[in-house]
């Protein structure tokens, strides 16, 4: 029945397709799918036209004061919140950040209910003590050892692979980043990983936002950094942002670089391919803080631009060293998916 189309979907997806003795090339086509970006949370909670506003912005042209002060206090919301269309669509029905947390509780209690399916290749508790592990190391280089329960380095990497195959969680590998492509320098030993969401991260953390009083204080007045530095929000934030929104027929892996030279402890956050150049990008919490690494990284590799991302407006920063001008361009945390879409402007 050539005219028949099939389509499939689900979290087991990818392992049900290593079973396949063939994949059918040139008859399959593939989607990736991800819990909402920030774009499209604008979209769910009626503020559509705050994506065009966005879109005409560049450092060369930053936001009204006013407007990014709007952008910022939404974005805190969508952290907490998440991308999860359960968790989204109770924010919009009830503006109550406790349903929220209810169905993210039930989605993470999925999630565990689900790892007795992989049971034939790896035990439950396993991949529970691994998926934790996880999230008590994002934003660092993931140390086997610290997962409980005295597993085999083997054991562990077979549980990072199921978990990264099922999507749950995304591997952030470490690259030499001296040209094109990204990923013919990495180095395996040095990864890092980020969890699905950043509401499930809440959830599972668990953090205390001050009991049910004090819930929704903590998204209209609470500081966006008291949020942000929590779980290390930020970086993850930025990750998947620029997964989410970059070619969704296509998986978009994440580079980091790390001076691996003895005693140093210089690291960029992600490293992208842009306009056939290599990009850096630094991660900020805050609206402040030094850019050595950035800086550094900039000079190693004879890059003429980079890119901050934090919670500031729009902006630019420019510098001279021993090798002339450079450039570092300043995007704010909840529009920097536009380095991955189709209609960001250049900024190289």
């Amino acid at each position: 029945m050539p005219a028949l189309h099939v389509v499939a979907a689900g979290s087991l997806l990818e392992f049900a397709l290593k079973k396949l003795p063939s994949y059918g090339v040139g008859r399959v086509s593939s989607i990736f799918m991800y819990p909402m970006a920030n774009e499209e949370f604008l979209d769910a909670i009626g503020k559509e036209k705050w994506n065009e506003a966005i879109k005409t912005a560049s450092p060369e042209q930053p936001l009204f004061a006013a407007l990014h002060e709007e952008f910022v206090k939404v974005y805190r919301t969508f952290l907490l919140v998440g991308g999860m269309p359960a968790s989204v669509k109770a924010w919009v029905e009830t503006g109550d950040y406790r349903n929220c947390m209810e169905e993210l509780a039930d989605i993470q209690q999925s999630y565990y209910d689900d790892f007795s399916k992989y049971a034939a290749k790896v035990s439950p508790e396993l991949l529970r003590n691994t998926l934790q592990s996880v999230v008590a190391q994002i934003g660092g280089k993931f140390v086997y050892s610290k997962v409980n329960g005295g597993y085999s380095i083997e054991d562990v990497k077979t549980a990072l692979g199921l978990l990264s195959d099922a999507g749950i969680i995304k591997p952030v590998r470490h690259t030499a980043a001296n040209g094109l492509p990204l990923g013919a320098e990495v180095n395996e030993k040095f990864t890092k990983y980020i969890f699905l969401d950043s509401g499930l991260l809440l959830s599972i953390l668990n953090l205390d936002f001050g009991g049910a009083q004090n819930v929704n204080e903590l998204i209209l007045v609470g500081t966006e950094e008291e949020l942000i530095n929590k779980g290390k929000l930020a970086e993850l934030s930025v990750g998947w942002e620029l997964v989410k929104v970059a070619d969704f027929r296509h998986k978009y892996e994440l580079f980091y670089w790390e001076n691996l030279s003895n005693g140093a402890t210089s690291e960029v956050d992600y490293v992208i391919p842009y306009d056939m150049k290599v990009l850096p990008i630094e991660v900020k919490s805050g609206t402040s803080g030094k850019m050595k690494s950035l800086r550094l990284f900039m000079q190693k590799k004879h890059l003429t631009v980079g890119i901050r991302t934090s919670l500031e407006n729009f902006g630019q920063l420019r510098y001279e060293d021993s090798e002339g001008l450079r450039l570092i361009n300043i995007i704010p945390i909840y529009a920097i998916g536009k380095l991955t879409t189709s209609f960001e402007p250049h900024f190289l």
